[in-house]
C-alpha cells in the first residue's frame, strides 16, 4: 500500500515555477522529466545513422541540422542528469506512467474479454459476421493470456486498484461539491427573491402612502 500511496500522490502533486517575462507559468516535475526524455531521445537518434538517414530519407541538410540540435540537447541534458534529486524523481514519474499505461491495457483486454464472452454484444459489434465473430474471439483468447501475465503483477494490481480507488474518490469529491454549490446558489436565490419580494412590497407601500399624502394635500388646498 506504501507504493500505491507514493503512486498516486505522485499523479495529484505539482510544483509550480515562475518563467519568462510577464507571465508565469506551471511546471510540474512531469514535465521536466518529459523535457529529459525527448532530449535524450533525439541524442540517441543523433548518434544512430541508421534511424538519422531514415528519419531524414538520408538528407543531409537535416541530418547535419538535427546533430546540430543533438549537441544542444546534450549538454543541456548533462547538466539535468547532474542533479541527482531530478534523476530519481523522474525515475518513479517513468514508473508511474509506465504502471498508468499497464492498467489502460488491462482495462482494455478485460473490456475485449468481456464482450467476447457476451455473445448479444459481440453480434451487435459485429453486425453478427461469423468471420468477425470468429476473428474477435480468437483476439479474445490472446487477450486473455496477456492479462493472466499483467495479473500475476501483484504490484501492478494493488497499483491499479489505487488509481480506481482514487479517481472514484475524486469523482464523489467533485458530485458532492457540485450539489454543496448548487444549494448554496438556490439558498442564495431564494434569499434574493425573498429580498426582492420585500423590497417590492416596501416600494408598493412607500408609492401608497405617497399618493395618498398627495391627494390630501390637495384636498387641503382647496
Amino acid at each position: 500500500m506504501q507504493f500505491s500511496s507514493l503512486f498516486v500522490s505522485l499523479l495529484l502533486s505539482t510544483a509550480v515555477v515562475a518563467k519568462g517575462g510577464n507571465k508565469t507559468k506551471a511546471v510540474t516535475d512531469k514535465s521536466i522529466c518529459k523535457e529529459m526524455a525527448q532530449l535524450t531521445k533525439l541524442v540517441s537518434l543523433a548518434a544512430n545513422e541508421t534511424k538519422l538517414a531514415d528519419k531524414t530519407k538520408n538528407n543531409a541538410t537535416k541530418i547535419a541540422s538535427i546533430q546540430a540540435k543533438a549537441s544542444e540537447a546534450a549538454t543541456q541534458l548533462t547538466t539535468m542528469e547532474s542533479n541527482a534529486t531530478l534523476v530519481s524523481t523522474c525515475a518513479v514519474i517513468s514508473a508511474a506512467e509506465t504502471t498508468k499505461d499497464d492498467c489502460r491495457t488491462m482495462s482494455k483486454l478485460e473490456k475485449l474479454i468481456a464482450t467476447a464472452a457476451n455473445e448479444t454484444k459481440l453480434a451487435e459489434k459485429t453486425k453478427n459476421n461469423a468471420t468477425k465473430i470468429a476473428s474477435f474471439k480468437e483476439k479474445a483468447t490472446a487477450a486473455q493470456t496477456e492479462l493472466d501475465t499483467m495479473m500475476s503483477n501483484t504490484t501492478l494490481v494493488d497499483a491499479c486498484t489505487a488509481i480506481t480507488s482514487a479517481k472514484e474518490a475524486s469523482k464523489s469529491d467533485s458530485q458532492k461539491a457540485a450539489a454543496s454549490a448548487s444549494s448554496s446558489s438556490a439558498a442564495a436565490s431564494s434569499t434574493s427573491a425573498t429580498t426582492t419580494s420585500g423590497a417590492s412590497f416596501l416600494n408598493a407601500g412607500t408609492g401608497l402612502l405617497s399618493t395618498i399624502f398627495l391627494v390630501v394635500a390637495g384636498v387641503t388646498m382647496v
